[in-house]
């Protein structure tokens, strides 16, 4: 008698569960009806569509963006305009998994979004470009030179992720056998968007931009793929393409935070350790400080591309 009502017991909370589960589901659009009137650009790719925007004159030498975990292309619009003045084409693009770009079948890997990039290039028929990636893409860009230096003119890494992020328990919680996908839901991608808003500028651009943030998250796939990224590759540690960059001789230039709760600078030092003669800045202002000061890194980008 006990056993059938403890069986009776764990299916009510199974079902309760379930329905939870699927009440607090977010995602009600396609990846389509979300780009659908956002100026960006699209190409289909070997693993789906990948939206972008072009700046400056095609022939130009190329600075291609590659975004972050959390916050996508749109963040970086207004590095555009000062690598224009400088004589630069400039491309942003969402990576699979984030902003206008599609949600593909295919698990999140380093190398996905490396293939990616790789394809885009060839899309926009850029051979060599300089890459300029932050925090996770500065692991992507890095992997990219790593397995491609000869397309690589130079690397700008700014708050790069190298050994690995500090994330919270949170979304830790998604990395757990059997449940994680479940308790992803409840409390690693509510931690996702909660890191995205506590980068919530108060102008009319940053409220777009957190509008569009969030909207993200109503697009079909997006937990599934942010889930595999925290549970994937995409975080690993990035050395060896590092030592595998110094050797082939690519030019690299940091810009990281001293005070990153995110990016420890003890792993950015020992990345920059690698390198002869790494152009180095160091900031304040934690893992969101390059906000307000596009210009200001865009200049200390574009003069050490110009001192190459």
């Amino acid at each position: 008698m006990l056993l059938k009502i403890f069986i009776a017991i764990l299916l009510m909370v199974i079902g309760v569960v379930f329905v939870a589960y699927l009440v607090a589901n977010r995602e009600t659009m396609t990846a389509e009806r979300f780009r659908d009137g956002s100026g960006y650009e699209t190409v289909t790719l070997s693993h789906g569509t990948t939206a972008f925007r072009s700046y400056g004159l095609v022939g130009a030498p190329a600075i291609i963006f590659v975004h972050g975990a959390t916050l996508g292309s749109m963040t970086y619009q207004d590095y555009a305009a000062p690598f224009v003045s400088a004589g630069f084409r400039v491309v942003l693009y969402d990576q699979y998994g984030r902003g206008f770009s599609d949600r593909p079948r295919v698990p999140f890997s380093i190398d996905l979004m490396r293939a990616q990039l790789a394809e885009l290039m060839d899309h926009l028929e850029i051979k060599v470009a300089h890459l300029y990636g932050v925090s996770l893409g500065g692991a992507i860009v890095t992997r990219f030179a790593a397995a491609h230096p000869d397309r690589v003119a130079s690397l700008g890494l700014q708050v790069p992720l190298i050994g690995g992020a500090n994330v919270s328990r949170s979304v830790m919680v998604a990395r757990l056998p059997v449940i994680g996908p479940l308790l992803a839901r409840f409390f690693a991608i509510p931690a996702i968007i909660e890191r995205g808003e506590s980068f919530s500028p108060e102008t009319e651009a940053g409220r777009a931009l957190m509008e569009h943030f969030k909207g993200q998250f109503a697009v079909k796939g997006t937990e599934r793929m942010m889930a595999q990224m925290i549970t994937g590759d995409a975080l690993s540690n990035r050395m060896d393409d590092h030592r595998t960059i110094s050797a082939a001789g690519v030019p690299v230039h940091f810009a990281y935070a001293e005070d990153d709760p995110e990016i420890p600078v003890a792993q950015v030092l020992t990345a920059i350790a690698v390198y002869n003669s790494a152009d180095t800045h160091e900031f304040t202002g934690g893992h969101f400080f390059s906000y307000g000061r596009a210009d200001e890194l865009a200049a200390l980008y574009a003069g050490f591309i110009e001192n190459q």
